[in-house]
């Protein structure tokens, strides 16, 4: 049955992509210089439409202290530079929720679980960080290379630039209904956006996303429409077999795709779907990156380090200390200051060590010691609290080709499928 679609609102406005004038070998080209970057880059506009009003003094001094805060929020970061990621940005964490899903699946705690791209860092900080988790992943994966200097030309992803590729999107004839809504004006404000919002900033940088509507007021199937959907997405088509229970049946237990994340936003609050778990009672929970959750520190070390500096420890066990390189325990100092690095609410058996040559940054010697339970219990979003939920919106990225200028042109009327 095809999928039902509702028109959000419609604008009539001409607009241009910047690639769209480009043939495949020249945005290869182009894609090239901005992996390498040889591309220059252009500064930000300065300057606001010349539609609009003249700005208020309260205005004019909230737009004159925006670059202070470019400097600190606008710092961007995908896997594959080089440079150290920042210290509000967990990469690896998708590997390490893999191998804490199999340890869950070998005690039968769960039947199988399925993860997204597995370079999607997590991103703490309330505002605007899901739709950095998203770009961070479409920047890196290598289905659609193209989408890298989309993302990146003229204004790279970022806090406060994510709202200036809202406002040019706005001065494209994007939305023009939820451009009046918002004011015209995001630049230098705290204003809240929705994932309507980054379907209009993502569709005018010729990037394709969808939105999907579930009101579980209206639903006679309730919360499995969600769920159902969600296996569906992380399924391979390729290999789908008939239905849903199929799928269950005959795919991998534990297993990392090639699909990114998904942004659902509810009321209230956004979170990142990076995957699902099916229980052993058949329940599926999703696996979400919450932006408003710092990642813990011991967590955060072992997902930069990788899974081979992982020790889980089962449950009830006596707490396990770390080692150095194989079968050496830590000598005492002799100084009556412990160099023990841990966290009031750890769980005794999750206590870490680390000695003076063991900084988690040389990667040498440093094992961690994590619990599966505890850690997919800070990343499960269950079904028990999905049921609390009455409407969500979910923003994923069928990873088709760039949009064309026409295919922009028609994403100007924004619209969503109708999940139930």
């Amino acid at each position: 049955m095809d999928d039902e679609i509702v028109i959000l609102h419609e604008t009539r406005a001409n607009g241009s992509t910047k690639l769209g004038t480009l043939n495949a070998a020249q945005r290869r080209e182009h894609y090239e210089d901005h992996r390498t970057g040889n591309l220059p880059k252009p500064q930000s506009r300065g300057k606001r439409r010349s539609s609009q009003p003249i700005a208020s003094p309260s205005t004019q001094a909230r737009t004159k202290a925006a670059p202070s805060r470019k400097s600190a929020e606008d710092v961007f970061w995908y896997p594959t530079q080089s440079k150290p990621p920042p210290p509000n940005y967990t990469p690896g964490l998708i590997l390490i929720l893999k191998h804490a899903l199999k340890k869950l699946h070998e005690k039968g705690d769960i039947q199988r679980a399925v993860l997204c791209y597995e370079k999607t860092p997590h991103i703490y900080r309330e505002i605007y960080r899901n739709f950095l988790m998203a770009c961070a992943a479409l920047m890196d994966q290598q289905c659609q290379t193209l989408y890298f200097p989309l993302l990146d030309d003229p204004i790279p992803p970022g806090v406060r630039n994510l709202q200036e590729w809202i406002e040019n999107a706005w001065d494209q004839g994007y939305d023009e209904i939820g451009s009046g809504q918002l004011g015209h004006q995001l630049v230098g404000t705290k204003t809240m956006i929705g994932t309507g919002e980054l379907h209009v900033a993502f569709s005018s940088r010729g990037i394709p996303s969808v939105l999907v509507d579930f009101d579980f007021n209206k639903s006679t199937k309730g919360l499995s429409a969600l769920t159902d959907w969600v296996v569906d997405y992380f399924t391979d088509h390729s290999a789908k077999l008939g239905n849903i229970n199929d799928a269950l049946r005959h795919a991998s237990t534990i297993m990392t795709t090639t699909k990114m994340p998904v942004i659902m936003q509810y009321k209230g609050h956004s979170v990142t779907i990076v995957g699902y778990e099916l229980s052993k009672t058949g329940t599926v929970n999703l696996l979400t990156y919450d932006p408003s959750k710092e990642v813990e520190k011991k967590t955060r070390d072992a997902a930069i380090a990788g899974p081979q500096s992982v020790t889980w420890s089962p449950q009830g066990l006596p707490k396990v200390r770390s080692v150095i390189g194989k079968g050496k325990r830590r000598e005492r100092s002799a100084s009556p200051l412990s160099n023990k690095r841990s966290r009031p609410n750890d769980e005794p058996h999750d206590e870490l060590v680390i000695t003076d040559v063991e900084d988690h940054r040389s990667g040498l010697g440093v094992q961690y010691t994590l619990n599966s339970d505890m850690i997919i219990k800070e990343f499960r979003f269950s079904a028990f609290k999905l049921r609390r939920l009455k409407e969500i919106q979910l923003l994923y990225f069928p990873m088709a080709s760039p949009l064309s200028p026409m295919e922009q042109d028609s994403r100007k009327v924004v619209s969503s499928v109708v999940g139930c």
